[in-house]
C-alpha cells in the first residue's frame, strides 16, 4: 500500500516539474558566436521581428502568393529537348512529313474530281501543298511554354484579331493547351471578338485562385474554370471588364498570372494594350518569347510599329526586336512597297495576309467564317512564328566555333543616333538629310529614287 502511495506521489511531482522550458525548433535562429548571448525575452523579441520582415518582404514581391519558384520562371531546357527541336527541323527540311504531297488534294478541280471516289494528288507547289506544310511547322515541337507578344502602341493596328487567330491556328493544330490573354490594364476587347465567350470569369479571377493553382495538387481544370473554351480547341482569358473600375493591371499582376498559365498551359498569345510605357507592357516585352507587330498600309501605323521596335532595342532587347516577325495587312502594289521600305530598315520578317471584311467588322472572329485566302496567310503567319520559337532555342544554345563575333548592323556608336529602324524609314522617304553621320543597310538602290508612293 505503501509502495503504491510513494509511486502516485512521485508521478504528481513528475507532471509538476518545471525546472526546463520546451523549446520551439521553428523560432530558432542562428547568430555569430562574437555576439553575446541574449536574454530569453530580447531573442523571443528579436525572432519575431524577423519573422514579421521576412514575411512583409515576401508579401511585397509575391503578393498573390504563388510562390518564388513560380515567379522565377522555367529554367533553360535540357539538351535533349533542344535536340529534339533540332532534329525535327532537320527532319522537316530533308523530308517532308507523310502525306503532305501523297494524300488526296482537296482544294480546286483535283478536290472536286476526289469527291467522286479518286485519289488525284495535289500540285506539288500548289497552295494546298503549301499549307500543309504550314501545319506541320505549326507542330514541331517547343519545349517550355513560349510567350508570343502581339504589340504595336497604335490603336486600330489589328492587336486583337491577330492574337485572336493565331491563338485559334495554333490552339487548332497543336492539340490545344495555348491561351490567348488579354493584358490590357482594363477593358480590353479580345473577349468581344472571340469566337465564344459565355462566361463572366476575367484575370481577377485568375488572381484570386493563383495561390492554389500554383500548388502542387491544384490540376488543369482548376484554372480551365476561368477560362472561355473556343471552337478550336484554345483559350481565353479575358480583361477586367468592370465599368467604372479603378485598379488597373500591373507589373505583379502580370507575374503571377503568367506563373499559373505556365503551370498548366503549353503556349501563351499575348494581346497587349496601346500603352507600351504602362507597367504591364513592359513586363511583357521583357519576358515574351516572340513578338508579332501587325500593321496597316497606314504611314502612322507603321511608324508607330517602327518606333516600338527600336524602344524595345534601346531597352536591352535588341534580339526580341530583331526577330519580330511584321504581320502586314493590305493589298496590291502598295503592300508590295511597304514590305520593300519596311526591308530597307532592316525589317525582314514580313508576312502578308489580305484584307478579310470579317476582321474588319468588329464582330465576334470565327474561323470557318472567313475565306480559304486569310485563312492560308494566318497559318503561314502561326508557322513563321513557330519557326522563330524554335530557331531561337536551337540558336541559344549553339556552341561557339569561332571567338569571332561579328559587329551588329544596328549598333551605334556614342555619337550615333539611336533608332535606327526609324531614321532608315525616313530616309527611305527622303525626309531626312543624309549628311547626318548614321548607319544603315546598304541598299543597291540609291535611297533618293526610292518613292513609297503614299
Amino acid at each position: 500500500m505503501d509502495n503504491d502511495l510513494e509511486t502516485g506521489t512521485d508521478a504528481v511531482e513528475r507532471d509538476d516539474y518545471t525546472a526546463e522550458q520546451p523549446v520551439d525548433l521553428r523560432q530558432q535562429r542562428l547568430r555569430a558566436a562574437s555576439n553575446p548571448a541574449p536574454s530569453d525575452e530580447t531573442q523571443i523579441g528579436s525572432q519575431h521581428s524577423d519573422d514579421d520582415s521576412d514575411v512583409l518582404a515576401r508579401e511585397e514581391h509575391d503578393p498573390y502568393g504563388v510562390g518564388e519558384e513560380n515567379l522565377a520562371g522555367p529554367g533553360e531546357p535540357s539538351s535533349d529537348e533542344v535536340a529534339a527541336v533540332r532534329e525535327a527541323r532537320l527532319a522537316m527540311l530533308l523530308k517532308p512529313a507523310a502525306g503532305v504531297h501523297t494524300d488526296p488534294a482537296r482544294w480546286g478541280w483535283r478536290g472536286r474530281v476526289n469527291a467522286f471516289g479518286c485519289r488525284v494528288r495535289p500540285q506539288r507547289r500548289g497552295d494546298e501543298v503549301a499549307y500543309r506544310q504550314a501545319v506541320e511547322r505549326i507542330r514541331q515541337p517547343l519545349p517550355g511554354t513560349p510567350v508570343v507578344l502581339i504589340a504595336n502602341p497604335k490603336g486600330g493596328s489589328g492587336k486583337t484579331p491577330a492574337a485572336v487567330l493565331l491563338s485559334a491556328l495554333l490552339g487548332r493544330h497543336r492539340g490545344g493547351r495555348v491561351v490567348a490573354w488579354d493584358a490590357h490594364e482594363a477593358c480590353g476587347s479580345l473577349a468581344a471578338r472571340a469566337a465564344c465567350c459565355p462566361s463572366e470569369h476575367t484575370v481577377w479571377d485568375v488572381l484570386s485562385h493563383a495561390r492554389e493553382l500554383c500548388t502542387a495538387n491544384a490540376d488543369a481544370s482548376g484554372l480551365a474554370r476561368f477560362l472561355q473554351r473556343q471552337p478550336t480547341l484554345d483559350e481565353i482569358l479575358a480583361s477586367d471588364q468592370t465599368p467604372g473600375g479603378s485598379v488597373c493591371i500591373g507589373r505583379e499582376e502580370c507575374a503571377a498570372i503568367l506563373a499559373v498559365l505556365r503551370r498548366h498551359r503549353e503556349m501563351v498569345v499575348v494581346d497587349t494594350g496601346n500603352n507600351d510605357r504602362a507597367q504591364g507592357f513592359r513586363w511583357a516585352v521583357a519576358n515574351a518569347t516572340q513578338l508579332v507587330v501587325p500593321i496597316i498600309g497606314r504611314r502612322d501605323v507603321i511608324v508607330s510599329a517602327l518606333r516600338l521596335l527600336d524602344g524595345i532595342a534601346e531597352d536591352g532587347h535588341e534580339d526580341l526586336a530583331a526577330r519580330a516577325v511584321i504581320v502586314l495587312c493590305g493589298a496590291g502594289p502598295a503592300q508590295n512597297k511597304i514590305a520593300d521600305t519596311l526591308a530597307s530598315a532592316g525589317i525582314t520578317r514580313v508576312v502578308p495576309v489580305p484584307f478579310d471584311p470579317v476582321l474588319a467588322s468588329g464582330e465576334r472572329i470565327v474561323v470557318t467564317r472567313m475565306g480559304r485566302a486569310s485563312v492560308r496567310a494566318w497559318t503561314e503567319v502561326a508557322a513563321t512564328v513557330a519557326d522563330s520559337v524554335a530557331e531561337t532555342l536551337a540558336i541559344r544554345h549553339l556552341p561557339m566555333e569561332t571567338r569571332f563575333v561579328p559587329e551588329s548592323r544596328w549598333s551605334a556608336g556614342a555619337d550615333e543616333a539611336t533608332h535606327q529602324r526609324l531614321l532608315a524609314y525616313a530616309l527611305r522617304e527622303g525626309q531626312l538629310s543624309r549628311s547626318r553621320t548614321i548607319r544603315t543597310p546598304a541598299s543597291p538602290t540609291p535611297v533618293d529614287e526610292f518613292d513609297p508612293g503614299w
